[in-house]
């Protein structure tokens, strides 16, 4: 059982892989929950087989209607769960966010295992959940209230195993939080044929940034800086924000950065799209200055379309996707940042060379392979509970 609280139809990677996990092992009953009255999503699907459990979902009742939607934003999820649980007597429950924990555990006393995902640096997910002081590195400060936070903590204490996207945040979960166990299973990598490959024989003069436009963790406005900096040395050349939009104030921020440096009419913010794949091939390089990523789907999606990267050695996730002089350029600062796009963009050949060790360096997160790792561990924990 799967439990995510919204928007789980939205969210492209969660149910490709639900979808490959049912494939892999048709022998699993999955089962999807969430509890919201409009926030399923309406993009992807399930496997037919699969079942998807709204708690309070629209129904052809107005009556109804109106009850799940008041109850919705009302009272709180873990009574509904608590119901479903003692109904359907789940094997194993694997949790998206912490408040999908919750839900599943407070005031409940089943023991049915749970694994937890973390699917960002720990500390941005965990932080306001800590007793001991936060580190605002990741921009989190705001702390839990304290009797809450000690109730959440309870909570925490019944996770069976602790899944992370990559090795390197294995030891980042705080011990106040008792992990017993935990896995690195990172995110799958959409694997693609050739004549989905970015052409870098073409030269499009075409630097792209995929992701949320935001400025304390994705940054945005760095690679502008770093691009203005050369700009002049390479006419036609263009940079391209592609990404969810909320926060206008920082978009205005970015063209007014632009406009410093004479580049306006070369920067652009596209916002959202669902034909990313374009995007990727008609591109020439891929630059990300993110403080940090949970994984890094963007990086690793173009990647595997064959783009060179650029990103700072200091940034989790980024650090481990980019490798050094293989499949792009890790960078310290701003200027090493300009100076390594400047060496890019003159050097189609190097380009080339880095785009096609990328597609070979992103087969690890093969779907087989990723989902070979989750079938292991599901049955590991189901095995384990039984013997308990």
């Amino acid at each position: 059982m799967f439990i995510r609280n919204r928007n789980v139809l939205n969210t492209k990677w969660l149910v490709q892989y639900i979808n490959a996990l049912q494939e892999k092992r048709p022998d699993y009953d999955i089962s999807v929950v969430c509890d919201t009255y409009k926030k399923v999503g309406n993009e992807l699907s399930f496997n037919p087989k699969i079942k998807l459990i709204n708690l309070d979902g629209q129904t052809n009742n107005s009556l109804t209607n109106l009850y799940h939607r008041i109850r919705c934003k009302t009272t709180p999820g873990w009574f509904r769960h608590k119901k479903l649980i003692e109904k359907e007597k789940p094997d194993v429950i694997i949790c998206y966010f912490p408040t999908d924990l919750f839900n599943i555990t407070m005031f409940q006393k089943h023991k049915i295992p749970i694994i937890m995902m973390l699917h960002s640096v720990p500390d941005i997910i965990l932080g306001k959940y800590k007793n001991s002081p936060v580190s605002d590195d990741f921009g989190y400060k705001n702390k839990e209230f304290s009797p809450l936070r000690w109730l959440h903590h309870k909570s925490f204490k019944q996770i069976s195993v602790w899944q992370v996207l990559l090795s390197s945040f294995k030891s980042m979960i705080d011990k106040e939080f008792n992990p017993q166990k935990v896995v690195a299973i990172p995110n799958m990598v959409q694997q693609l044929s050739p004549q989905d490959y970015a052409d870098l024989t073409v030269e499009k003069k075409k630097i792209i940034y995929i992701g949320r436009i935001e400025p304390n963790i994705k940054r945005q406005h760095i690679l502008v800086e770093a691009f203005g900096k050369i700009a002049q040395d390479f006419p036609g050349w263009t940079i391209e924000f592609w990404g969810l939009q909320k926060y206008p104030q920082y978009e205005e921020k970015l063209l007014k950065i632009a406009a410093q440096y004479h580049i306006k009419d070369r920067v652009f913010i596209r916002g959202y799209t669902t034909d990313i794949l374009s995007v990727y091939k008609n591109a020439d390089i891929q630059a990300f200055p993110s403080k940090c990523e949970g994984f890094g789907l963007g990086i690793a999606d173009g990647q595997a379309a064959g783009l060179p990267t650029i990103g700072f050695a200091d940034a989790p996730a980024v650090n481990e996707l980019i490798i050094n002089n293989r499949n792009g350029f890790l960078v310290s600062d701003i200027d090493d940042f300009a100076t390594k796009l400047t060496e890019l963009m003159r050097n189609q050949d190097l380009r080339i060379k880095f785009g096609h060790n990328a597609i070979e360096d992103v087969k690890t997160f093969a779907p087989d392979n990723v989902i070979a790792k989750w079938t292991s561990l599901i049955d590991e924990t189901v095995k384990e509970n039984r013997y308990a």
